[in-house]
């Protein structure tokens, strides 16, 4: 599946979660779907940041905080096959990134990422 350029998507759906951990006061990308700290949600065009802890640690609770949140594009280390089917069949555009890039060269270069 190929994905949109930014431009050619609706306003909204420019914006970038990012499933993260906290290291050392910074997010970073976390290995584990279900087990990370939240979502860092990134608006590339008014650089705002917004975190959402994830208290349940459930893929399904995982799966609903994402859709909550509204953004259509979704960076991740991991993800089980039912949660990326469920959120496929909602529209998001799931891509791989490495753990040990920055989330912000991750969301900038989503793109390039290769597709969950």
């Amino acid at each position: 599946m190929m994905a949109l350029p930014a431009s050619a998507l609706p306003e909204q759906s420019r914006r970038i979660a990012l499933v993260v951990m906290h290291s050392n006061g910074e997010a970073a990308l976390c290995p584990f779907f279900c087990k990370c700290d939240g979502l860092l949600v990134i608006d590339p065009d008014s650089g705002s940041r917004e975190f959402h802890a994830n208290p349940p640690g459930t893929a399904e609770g995982m799966c609903d905080l994402i859709l909550k949140t509204g953004a259509h594009r979704l960076v991740l280390g991991f993800i089980g096959g039912p949660a990326a089917q469920k959120l496929r069949a909602a529209g998001i555009d799931i891509r791989l990134g490495s753990c040990a890039g920055a989330v912000e060269e991750l969301a900038l270069g989503f793109d390039d990422l290769p597709a969950a």
